[in-house]
């Protein structure tokens, strides 16, 4: 199992905003049957003010390539995130990380 964690440091006053259209992402490639690994968003509660944390979880490394292609080749996906998030952004950062145990 992999966690893919896409950490976005967003413009001071945005969350609430950028939240709205991740749920509007998520939920226009939740029509797409190829899109089913476990997905969780996440705001900041302490640390850095104004991140948003989607993370995903996969099944292998072999899913990551496709499921980056649906995102790529989905017009309304790529309207929502080009267009409406990116400008809410600072910056952000991609993380993986492989699970070797679970209690």
């Amino acid at each position: 199992m992999i966690i893919q964690r896409n950490v976005f440091r967003l413009k001071f006053g945005q969350a609430k905003e950028a939240l709205a259209i991740w749920k509007e992402i998520l939920s226009e490639l939740e029509k797409d049957e190829r899109f089913r690994p476990q997905c969780r968003l996440m705001t900041d509660l302490t640390g850095e003010a104004y991140t948003l944390i989607m993370e995903l979880h996969i099944k292998s490394f072999m899913e990551v390539g496709p499921l980056n292609r649906m995102w790529a080749v989905n017009p309304a996906v790529r309207t929502l995130y080009h267009e409406r998030f990116v400008p809410l952004c600072e910056s952000s950062a991609h993380e993986m990380y492989k699970i070797e145990m679970e209690i």
